[in-house]
C-alpha cells in the first residue's frame, strides 16, 4: 500500500501522476526517469531516492492504480444506500474509469504493455469490486439463483468493461444498458443514476492523495 503523510506523500504523488501522464501519452517504452522528474518538478536525485529504477516506478504505478480504483469505487458506492443503486453506480464507474483513467489508444500506443496491464489488474479489480459491493451483488439474478458467485459476476462485469475499452462500443450507454439488464437493474434506474455517478467519477479522476509508503 502507499502509506505516508507530508512531504513524502506529496512527492510520491507528484511522481506517480507525472508517470501516469507520460505513459498515457507515449507508452512505457519511451518513459524515462529524467522526463518524469522534470514533469513532476523535482530533481533527479529526489526521484531516484524513491524510485531507483524504471522497474521500481512501474511497479509502484500498478499499486497506485489499484488504490485509485479502490478509492474511487468506494466513493460512488457509498453515495447510495439501496443495494440496486450501489450496483448500478458501480457498473457506470467501471465504464467511466477505464475511459478516463487509461490510455486513449492502448493498442496503438503500446499493445504489449496495455494487454499486460489489463491482465494484471483483473484479479485485484475483481477482489475490490466483489468486496465493496458485498450483498449488492445479490441483485444480479444469476447470483441470486446460485448460478454465479459474487466473484464470478464481478469478473464478468469487469471483462465486459475491459472489452469496451479495447474495442469501444459505438454507444457506451447502450452497452451500459445491457450490463444493467443483466444485473437486474431497470433502464429507468440506470438513467436516473447515470448523471450523478458520472459527476462523481469526474470529481475523483484527478490525483489521488497518497496516504502511504512504498
Amino acid at each position: 500500500m502507499l502509506r505516508d503523510t507530508g512531504q513524502r506523500s506529496t512527492t510520491v504523488e507528484s511522481i506517480l501522476e507525472a508517470a501516469r501522464t507520460a505513459i498515457a501519452e507515449r507508452g512505457p517504452g519511451k518513459l524515462t526517469l529524467s522526463a518524469v522528474a522534470n514533469a513532476a518538478g523535482i530533481s533527479r536525485p529526489t526521484l531516484y531516492r524513491w524510485f531507483p529504477t524504471k522497474d521500481d516506478l512501474l511497479a509502484a504505478m500498478t499499486m497506485y492504480e489499484e488504490e485509485r480504483f479502490d478509492v474511487g469505487l468506494q466513493q460512488v458506492i457509498d453515495a447510495h444506500r439501496a443495494p440496486k443503486r450501489r450496483l448500478e453506480a458501480a457498473l457506470r464507474y467501471l465504464m467511466n474509469y477505464l475511459d478516463e483513467s487509461t490510455m486513449p489508444d492502448p493498442i496503438g500506443v503500446d499493445p504489449e504493455y496495455a494487454l499486460k496491464s489489463i491482465a494484471e489488474s483483473l484479479g485485484p479489480h475483481i477482489e475490490i469490486l466483489a468486496r465493496l459491493l458485498g450483498d449488492a451483488l445479490l441483485e444480479v439474478p444469476a447470483v441470486r439463483a446460485g448460478a454465479l458467485t459474487p466473484a464470478q459476476a464481478s469478473e464478468l462485469f469487469l471483462r465486459m468493461a475491459y472489452s469496451h475499452y479495447l474495442v469501444p462500443h459505438a454507444d457506451p450507454e447502450v452497452l451500459l444498458a445491457m450490463l444493467s439488464d443483466f444485473a437486474g437493474i431497470s433502464r429507468r434506474t440506470a438513467r436516473l443514476l447515470g448523471e450523478l455517478t458520472s459527476l462523481q467519477v469526474r470529481s475523483i479522476s484527478g490525483p489521488l492523495h497518497v496516504s502511504g509508503s512504498l
